[in-house]
């Protein structure tokens, strides 16, 4: 099986030949598996081995964990907006919702994708955001690695999901940090209601945080949108555009309507509509169509209020604590679009 490696865009298939493994010093080290002499152990150690992708000339050296290889097509989820957004706690309160069993009611399983990393993703990210600590700021890089990666089953299908969150910074430069984007196979485009909204009700939370309302649109979204393929007026990679932060406006009757709604026991095409309609609408009526960009541009796309905290920050925390809402609905749609999810049909969701 060949899948495409997501950092240099260049077809790559399992090679027993090219895998290593980390050592002591987190430094890679040539593994070869047959000689590993206990059939029991053999799989366990793949299940945390690396594979050397040998594409990609001129780029630093790159490893791709095995079971990103062998566990059918590879879906690359990619958080995009503005540095300051919340992307990184949208992130974070996602993994930790599935974590928690949010993906089972709707009849999919999780795994990591690579332990080590996966481990290193909760400690560092996960479990502060859960103790009600804010997060640092993505650093910019010179080279995008993915924040975190699963191995999603669902419908009888297994398939590695990936999870890239760069800084602002580095999505609306031109550095190689965004080459990746190309071979994207999914975007979550997120709003900032700080900066989308003209609202009276921000006025006090904008001067507070210094982030002035902007009818322009997000840089990031605009960037991003300017370099992804298209099949025709349409980007070819799955989206879904959510307004973070919706705890800022939860007064909003739409708002409201859709942060109390407890999850669905089972997700369907009508309500993913109507969802996307109700959000759609009020981005429309108090914000300006720049920030609508990305689902104009989407042949398929849904839009979703969440709130990846449930509450402000003060300082360095969240005084009383985290209660995020809502998180996993923009996974959960690009899921159904993908065909991972039990009951709307994937050819149907995000038109």
């Amino acid at each position: 099986m060949t899948v495409i490696c997501p950092y240099c865009l260049c077809p790559v298939a399992y090679d027993e030949s090219r895998i290593h493994v980390r050592n002591a010093e987190a430094r890679y080290e040539p593994w070869n598996p047959s000689a590993e002499p206990s059939e029991l152990l053999r799989p366990e150690k793949l299940r945390r081995a690396f594979q050397r992708c040998d594409n990609g000339s001129g780029m630093e050296d790159h490893y791709l964990p095995v079971p990103y290889l062998t566990n059918g097509e590879p879906l690359t989820v990619v958080l995009v907006g503005s540095s300051a957004s919340g992307k990184t706690h949208l992130l974070a309160a996602m993994i930790g919702e599935v974590l928690r069993g949010g993906l089972d009611r709707y009849g999919v399983t999780h795994q990591p994708l690579n332990l080590d990393w996966h481990q290193r993703f909760v400690r560092d990210r996960v479990q502060p955001l859960r103790d009600g600590r804010v997060l640092g700021r993505t650093a910019t890089t010179s080279f995008a690695h993915f924040a975190d990666g699963l191995l999603l089953t669902g419908r009888g299908r297994t398939r590695p999901v990936v999870f890239f969150d760069l800084a602002g910074e580095d999505l609306v430069g031109h550095g190689e940090a965004a080459r990746f984007l190309a071979g994207v196979g999914a975007f979550v485009f997120v709003v900032d209601p700080l900066r989308a909204l003209r609202l009276p009700e921000l006025e006090v939370p904008r001067r507070h945080v210094g982030i002035p309302e902007n009818d322009l649109g997000d840089e990031a979204f605009a960037s991003v949108l300017a370099r992804v393929p298209r099949d025709g007026a349409y980007l070819r990679a799955l989206a879904a555009v959510v307004v973070n932060k919706s705890d800022l406006v939860r007064f909003e009757p739409a708002v409201r309507r859709w942060l109390l709604r407890p999850p669905p026991e089972v997700l369907t095409r009508d309500a993913l509509r109507e969802e996307s309609r109700d959000v759609y609408a009020f981005l429309r009526r108090h914000g300006s169509g720049a920030w609508l960009q990305p689902f104009t541009d989407s042949a398929r796309c849904t839009l979703h209020f969440v709130s990846a905290t449930g509450g402000r920050e003060r300082g360095a925390v969240f005084p009383p604590g985290v209660a995020p809402r809502r998180v996993l609905a923009p996974l959960l749609s690009l899921l159904a679009m993908s065909g991972l999810l039990e009951g709307p049909d994937p050819r149907e969701v995000g038109l």
